[in-house]
């Protein structure tokens, strides 16, 4: 089990974070500095900052649980391309327009273009699923802490948020992303070592992994089928994944806050461009899941263990941490889970805070107050979050299904429809744009009953129970529809 050596390792890594929070905790005057740092932070330290965010905790257990359950495979690498196309398009068309004046959001080009009443729905719905796709995130960390400490579910969680509000409340988003500096490096080297110690643990190291994937047809990197209720497929991440991704990097302010932290467009371009690396990460926790696999195919789990398991796949590495990696090895890489979800958890913090405060507080609540005055509700606006994110991280412990299909298919319900309002604002000036909420509404129920379709089984007497299409489907669909529901051609 976890030893006190072990515990020694994550506590200089969380005492050093902080540290770095505290440092630069007086840099804050205004929520300017605290929200876009003044917008005088390097391009590799954003870019590092993207990647950790981006891989967060449901990367470090989700994905070797996907390749090593049954079926499992490294299709999962198909994400990245939906990944690199949206971040190419976004670098040549979208980042130059946020550059175009002082804008703090995405949400702010939307108001410029079809009014604030535009740009505050774009708002609600990212604030919705940033509580839905975060809240996911932090209970994967959650499940690591239970095993390791005998914590409960509820402890666990509260423990993380408590870290994540300190760190963010101290220094605001600068203190964000060179944290995320830190973090970026310390679930890199973690999930390294991991693999080196699953390599060094079997007969004849990586020409074993690479027998027994064969052997199980793990190795299928590409999968052409055309079934839209498969998730990992070649044309699900080339025609789908770009809509996700876009939505993801270029509308989702959790992501644009950092493009928008650089000084011009220029340095945000290479941030975004050079966060393109971090699809190698992925693809390092998919060889550690099949390193679980060979390693657990010579040497079964126990009963006890593999009941475990078999109630919920996520355990497996969190479990092969703490019973087979060596003492000081093991707290090195729950430093690294823990690193990846903090990351993403106090990022979320600092994207929900400027856009309550300015998109909603600002204007309606307390207009006109002293810059002073907005930057203390910014921190209060952080803890707020930091809890009601803990909150509803607590409801996922009652979900049944898989980490990674929980965490994507919350984004479902919210990003499509964001990206929908946000093309309709890129073309405002030859179409008529009314109804937005509307067509939000129909968009969001219709992903609902695409995701959840037993709920159509009363109206029509029959039983549906899977999804009726895998999600990456859904973005495109929740973007094509909010788009056409909201506008109309332009009268002559």
């Amino acid at each position: 089990m976890f030893s006190l050596i072990d515990w020694i390792v994550v506590a200089i890594y969380i005492s050093g974070t902080t540290w770095i929070g505290h440092r630069l905790k007086g840099q804050q005057k205004t929520p300017h500095d605290f929200f876009l740092g003044g917008r005088r932070i390097p391009w590799f330290a954003v870019s590092a900052s993207i990647i950790a965010t981006t891989i967060s905790a449901v990367t470090f257990i989700g994905v070797p649980a996907f390749i090593y359950a049954a079926g499992g495979d490294f299709t999962y690498l198909q994400l990245a391309i939906g990944g690199i196309i949206a971040k190419l398009l976004i670098a040549r068309f979208l980042i130059p327009r946020y550059y175009e004046q002082e804008f703090y959001s995405p949400y702010d080009y939307i108001s410029q273009r079809l009014g604030v009443t535009a740009g505050r729905l774009t708002a609600a719905m990212f604030i919705l699923g940033g509580i839905l796709g975060q809240s996911v995130r932090v209970y994967a960390t959650a499940l690591v802490l239970e095993l390791l400490t005998g914590w409960t579910m509820g402890l666990s969680i509260l423990v993380i948020a408590v870290f994540a509000i300190l760190w963010t409340w101290m220094g605001g988003v600068a203190a964000v992303i060179w944290t995320d500096l830190v973090q970026f490096f310390v679930l890199v080297i973690g999930g390294l070592a991991a693999l080196v110690f699953m390599l060094g643990s079997l007969p004849d190291g990586f020409a074993t992994l690479w027998e027994l994937g064969r052997q199980n047809e793990k190795l299928t990197v590409i999968n052409l089928s055309s079934d839209p209720r498969v998730a990992f497929t070649f044309w699900a991440a080339l025609i789908a994944l770009p809509f996700q991704g876009v939505a993801v990097y270029g509308t989702d302010h959790l992501f644009t806050q950092r493009l928008l932290c650089c000084k011009d467009s220029s340095e945000a371009k290479k941030a975004l461009l050079w966060s393109i690396v971090g699809e190698c990460v992925p693809a390092l926790m998919l060889v550690v899941g099949l390193g679980l696999f060979a390693f657990y195919q010579l040497n079964p789990l126990d009963a006890p263990l593999a009941a475990l398991v078999a109630e919920k796949g996520d355990r497996i590495f969190p479990l092969f941490i703490i019973y087979e990696m060596p003492t000081g090895l093991k707290g090195l890489i729950v430093a690294g889970i823990l690193s990846a979800a903090i990351s993403s958890l106090d990022s979320i913090l600092a994207a929900l805070s400027q856009i309550s405060l300015t998109m909603f507080y600002r204007p309606f609540v307390n207009p006109g107050k002293a810059e002073s005055h907005y930057l203390v509700v910014s921190r209060l606006f952080v803890i707020a979050w930091g809890l009601g994110l803990a909150a509803i991280a607590w409801q996922f412990t009652k979900s049944a299904g898989d980490i990674i299909t929980l965490a994507f298919s919350m984004t479902t319900y919210t990003l499509g429809p964001m990206l929908g309002l946000f093309l309709a604002s890129l073309i405002s000036h030859r179409i008529e744009v009314k109804g937005l909420a509307g067509a939000v509404a129909i968009s969001m129920s219709l992903i609902l009953l695409l995701n959840q379709p037993q709920l159509l089984n009363p109206i029509f007497a029959t039983d549906f129970s899977a999804p009726l299409l895998a999600w990456p489907w859904l973005f495109p669909i929740g973007t094509l529809v909010c788009l056409l529901f909201c506008i109309r051609p332009q009268k002559q």
